[in-house]
Parts: C-alpha cells; structure tokens; sequence
C-alpha cells in the first residue's frame, strides 16, 4: 500500500479512536463545564485555598492555544522554561503541572481529535517558531515573568497530539532545541506490509531515544493496551522503539499499580529515556494517561528542570 493511503489510513483510524476516546473530555471546552472540572479538583486536592489560588492564576488564550502560568512559577535568571502539549482541556495541564510542580509556564494546543489536523499544523517551517513568538507575547501579557526570554522547551503530545510533536521533530534542526518530548498513550506510526511497522517511520523517535539515552535529552512514554485496526497501537509502535534502540522491558511486579489505578505491565529505563506499559482497552483507560501524567511522565521533567539548563550555568 503506497505511504499516502497508510497515512490516510492512519488519519482515520486516530479520528475514530479520538472520538471514543474523548467522549467527555472533548464536551468539556466550554468555560461552564471547565468550572466543574475545576470544582471536582478541588474534591480531589482537599485544598480550597490551593485551587482558588489556581483558578485566579494568569491565563491567555491566543488562537487554538491556552497559556497558563502556575501559581507557583518564577522564572530563572532572566529566563522560563516552556512545557506545550498537544491535545487535552487545559484544565487538565493546568491541574497536572500544579501538582507535579514543574517551574514551567505551560501551553495548550487544541485543533480537535484528528491526527492530521494535528500534523498539518506544525508541517510548514517556521510554524513551531510563530508559537513560540507568539507565546512569549501571551506571556509578557500576563506581566508574571517581565522581560524574561525563553529557555528549555518540552513537548508534551496525549492520543492523537503526537503528531504536532512528530512534525516539529521533523523539521530541520527543530530538536536541537527542544529539550524534553513527554507522550502520553503515544506515538502511533504505520505498517508497511500487514503486521509490519513501517520503520523509517520510527526515525526521529529513535533519534531523540538514542539522545535521551546519552543524557542529552529527556524523553518519557506511556502506552495502554488499546488495540488497532490498520495501523500499529501504541504498544506495537513503542515495542519497536524499544527494538530499535535495544532498550528492553522490566516486567512489573504482579499488582504494581500507577496512577488512577492503571495496572503496570513493565518499565523501561536507559539514560533519559523511560516507558511505561499498562493494561486497559477501553476509552476510560486511554483517558486515564493524560489524567495520570502529574505521576507518570511530569516528574521526570520536574527532576530534569530542577538542574541549571547549560546555558544558565554557562559563564558570563
């Protein structure tokens, strides 16, 4: 099958998983149910105060785009470090980062629930540069970090976001400067011949893997147990990530549980490069690793953060 059907394909079959997939996650853009969410986030941290505090943080929507400051955040030495992720109600980024604590302003970007609408968006050169401007714009708006200038970014990606990720990676030079790459149920790519995953599709993902095992960078994977009908799950695309870059799997401890009550079936770790595999094929589990990821993939980042970048610690 020519790359273009695969794609199409691919395009499809990610529409259809979104769909089921959000369910209730997608109805919940407008103000009125956000404040639900954000009330039952209140249930959840116990902490009235806290949330308050979170509700009446800085925000700026700027196209398809939500930015968020957390209550907490303060720039360092004259910069800010920058989390964008691709797919989810900002709410969810917004409650995730505050109770990971990453010292991170955080962006947003919502194009709805098809992966190429996602992909199309960042193919064009130039296009992840335009965000970025305009984020540091949005972030100057909210006066929280006055003329600090941008220092490490992470992309972040749930279900079908990874394919804005997979093409700003793509574009020339772009992962040099991108820092950290978390995704959460992702990536997905395609077959070649039937039951086969198309690898040079793989490439970049194995590029950035083989940089995070060198410490270079940081890049953090969870996958359910979802399968998929013409094109690789995210266990298949991830089981070939690992076996690509030799990395093998750590089965988990018979009753090891994650976040939201997600059942672990292994681990793998090389350097900064970490996956995690759970169980679970239904929509409510694919959901689950965007709620889960303030124990999953974000802690990882706060600990990476946590460090001087190399530039801040570069001498004058």
């Amino acid at each position: 099958m020519p790359v273009s059907s695969l794609l199409r394909h691919l395009a499809l079959g990610l529409t259809c998983l979104g769909m089921l997939a959000l369910g209730d996650v997608a109805r919940a853009a407008p103000p009125a149910v956000r404040s639900v969410a954000a009330q039952e986030a209140v249930v959840r941290a116990d902490d009235h105060a806290a949330e308050q505090a979170r509700l009446e943080a800085p925000r700026v929507k700027f196209g398809h785009a939500d930015l968020y400051v957390p209550t907490f955040f303060q720039p360092t030495d004259g910069t800010y470090d920058l989390a964008v992720h691709f797919h989810g109600i900002p709410s969810l980024q917004e409650d995730s980062f505050e109770r990971a604590h990453v010292n991170a302003v955080v962006v947003s970007v919502n194009l709805g629930i098809a992966s190429d609408a996602y992909s199309n968006a960042f193919r064009a050169p130039g296009s992840f540069d335009q965000l970025l401007q305009q984020t540091q714009r949005a972030l100057d708006h909210t006066g929280r970090a006055p003329g600090a200038t941008l220092g490490r970014v992470a992309l972040s990606a749930w279900s079908a976001g990874f394919a804005s990720v997979s093409a700003i990676l793509a574009q020339p030079g772009a992962a040099d400067h991108v820092d950290a790459v978390l995704l959460e149920d992702g990536p997905h790519t395609m077959y070649d011949t039937p039951g086969h995953v198309y690898e040079p599709g793989l490439a970049k993902w194995v590029r950035f893997a083989q940089a995070a095992m060198r410490g270079d960078k940081l890049f953090a994977l969870t996958h359910s147990s979802i399968p998929t009908i013409g094109y690789p799950s995210t266990t298949e695309t991830i089981g070939a990530l690992l076996r690509e870059t030799s990395v093998a799997k750590v089965s988990a401890a018979a009753g090891t549980t994650g976040p939201r009550g997600m059942r672990e079936i292994y681990e793998s770790h090389s350097g900064g490069f970490h996956v995690a595999g759970f169980e679970g094929q239904t929509k409510n589990d694919h959901i689950d690793h965007i709620k889960g990821m303030s124990e999953t993939v974000l802690p990882l980042l706060r600990e990476r953060w946590a460090q001087p970048s190399p530039a801040r610690s570069a001498p004058p």
